[in-house]
C-alpha cells in the first residue's frame, strides 16, 4: 500500500541585514520595508537620534556608557570602544545565522570603527559575511576619504567579500548637476538593489535555482572586493536593454570589471522570461567574461512586465593585484588593492575614493612610502649617490675636539700620561684628583 508523500519543506538560509551607522540605518530601513519577511533587520548606531526614525528594523544603540547615545564625532577608535562594550549582544544578534549583510557608510566613525568589528564577530558564529559599503564624495574632504579607505581595508580583512560603491560614481551616471539629496538617494539605490536581489535570489523559487552554497562557493574565506550590479528593463527589447544598461553602469568600468573577475553568478528573473532572452544575456556576459567560471540562475513570474538582472563579480581584477610602490603626483588618483596595502593605480581605475586636487584645498594622502634600501637601488643609482657624497665631504665641517680645561689651582703632573687623552666622565676629568677637581684647598 502506497504511503501518502509527506510535504518537505525546503530550508532556507537565515539572512541577516544589519546596519551600522547613520547611513547603514536609512539602507536597513529602506531594505526592511521591500525585503522578503523571512530576512532579518537591524539598526546598529552611537547616536540615538538615528535610531529614533526607525520603524521597519529592531534597534541597538552601541556603547551608551561610553559616547552616551549622541554619536562619535567622526572618532573611529570610540566607535571600536562602543561596540566592543556591547559584544555579547552582538554575539546573540547573528548566532545561527548563515548569511549577514553589513551595510554601513565609510569615512564617518562608527560605520568606519564598528564595522569591522560587527562582522569579526559574525564570522567567528560562523557566518557568511559580506560587507556592503559606500565611500564619500570627493568635496566631503580627504580626511574622510583617508578614513574611508582604512575602513574599507579594515573590513575586507574580516568580511568573505565587500561590495563597495564610491558615491562619486554617482557623479559619472547622471551628471555634477544634481541636488546633494538627489544623489544620496540614487547611491542608496543602488547598494539596496544589490542586497535585495541576493536575497531574492537565495530565498525564491524558479526554474534554474541558486543554492546557498552556490553563494559560499564563490564568496567564502575570499576577503576579496566585489561587485554587485541589479538593474531591470521593459519592453520588447528588454534583453539587449539590461545588457546595455549592465555595460554602462560605472561599477562595471565599460565591461572592464567583466573581462578581469574570476568568477561571476548571473541571476535573471521577471515576467515570463524566455528562453531566447536568458542565451541573449548570458551569451553576451560570456563574450565579456571568457575566463570567469559562471553560475546562472533563473526565475520567471507569470505577471509583470519587467526582466531584472542581478550580476555578481567577485575577486575583480583591478583589486587582486600584487602591492605595488605607491607613486603620488598631481592628478593622481586614490585607490584600493585586495592586499592589506594600499596603492594608488592611475586615472579611471576601479574604487577612485578621492581625486587628489591642490594641495591647499584638500591636503595631501596620508600615506608615506618607505625609502629605498640599498638592495633596492640600481648600480648607476648607488653610482650617482657615492659621486655626490664625495662632492659634499670636502665642504664638511669636522668635528671640534672635546678639550678639558684646567682650573689654575695647583699643577699636577701625569707622568707617563702627560700626553694620553684625558679620561672624561660628565665633563670632569677623572685623571686630576677630586680635591682639586672640587676646588678644596688642603691645609
Amino acid at each position: 500500500m502506497n504511503q501518502p508523500t509527506k510535504e518537505i519543506n525546503e530550508p532556507k538560509p537565515k539572512i541577516c541585514l544589519i546596519g551600522v551607522g547613520d547611513t547603514g540605518v536609512k539602507l536597513v530601513e529602506t531594505l526592511a520595508m521591500v525585503a522578503p519577511e523571512e530576512v532579518e533587520a537591524y539598526s546598529l548606531d552611537t547616536d540615538s537620534r538615528s535610531l529614533t526614525r526607525c520603524h521597519q528594523s529592531r534597534t541597538i544603540l552601541l556603547g551608551q556608557a561610553i559616547p552616551c547615545g549622541l554619536g562619535t564625532g567622526g572618532d573611529s577608535a570610540l566607535a571600536r570602544a562602543a561596540v566592543k562594550s556591547d559584544k555579547k549582544a552582538l554575539l546573540d544578534l547573528v548566532e545561527g545565522t548563515d548569511l549577514v549583510f553589513i551595510l554601513t557608510g565609510l569615512g564617518g566613525g562608527t560605520g568606519t570603527g564598528a564595522a569591522p568589528f560587527i562582522a569579526d564577530l559574525a564570522k567567528r558564529a560562523g557566518a557568511l559575511v559580506v560587507g556592503v559599503a559606500a565611500s564619500p564624495f570627493d568635496c566631503e574632504g580627504v580626511q574622510r576619504a583617508n578614513q574611508a579607505i582604512g575602513g574599507l581595508r579594515d573590513l575586507k580583512q574580516v568580511a568573505d567579500a565587500v561590495f563597495h560603491f564610491p558615491n562619486e560614481d554617482i557623479l559619472r551616471m547622471e551628471g555634477d548637476q544634481l541636488s546633494l539629496n538627489r544623489a544620496l538617494d540614487i547611491a542608496n539605490r543602488h547598494l539596496c538593489e544589490a542586497v535585495l536581489g541576493v536575497s531574492r535570489m537565495l530565498l525564491e523559487s524558479g526554474m534554474l535555482n541558486v543554492s546557498f552554497a552556490d553563494i559560499q562557493a564563490l564568496l567564502r574565506d575570499r576577503h576579496s572586493l566585489g561587485v554587485v550590479v541589479h538593474i531591470e528593463s521593459v519592453g520588447e527589447d528588454r534583453a539587449d536593454d539590461l545588457i546595455r544598461k549592465l555595460l554602462i553602469h560605472p561599477s562595471i568600468r565599460g565591461g572592464d570589471i567583466l573581462e578581469e573577475s574570476k568568477n561571476i553568478l548571473v541571476y535573471i528573473s521577471g515576467g515570463g522570461t524566455t528562453l531566447e532572452e536568458m542565451n541573449t544575456i548570458t551569451a553576451s556576459i560570456r563574450s565579456h567574461a571568457s575566463s570567469a567560471g559562471l553560475v546562472i540562475g533563473a526565475s520567471s513570474e507569470e505577471n509583470g512586465e519587467s526582466l531584472q538582472l542581478t550580476v555578481i563579480m567577485a575577486q575583480a581584477g583591478k583589486l587582486a593585484g600584487e602591492y605595488s610602490e605607491p607613486s603620488i603626483s598631481k592628478g593622481d588618483s586614490l585607490g584600493l588593492v585586495v592586499s592589506d596595502n594600499i596603492t594608488v593605480p592611475g586615472a579611471g581605475s576601479y574604487l577612485e575614493l578621492a581625486n587628489e586636487t591642490e594641495s591647499k584645498s584638500r591636503g595631501t594622502f596620508a600615506y608615506t612610502p618607505p625609502a629605498p634600501t640599498a638592495d633596492t637601488l640600481t648600480p648607476e643609482c648607488r653610482k650617482d649617490l657615492i659621486r655626490e657624497a664625495a662632492r659634499e665631504e670636502p665642504n664638511r665641517t669636522k668635528r671640534r675636539k672635546i678639550i678639558q680645561e684646567q682650573l689654575p689651582l695647583e699643577i699636577v703632573s701625569k707622568g707617563r700620561f702627560e700626553n694620553s687623552e684625558p679620561t672624561i666622565h660628565q665633563g670632569e676629568d677623572l685623571d686630576q684628583p677630586t680635591y682639586i677637581r672640587r676646588g678644596t684647598i688642603l691645609n
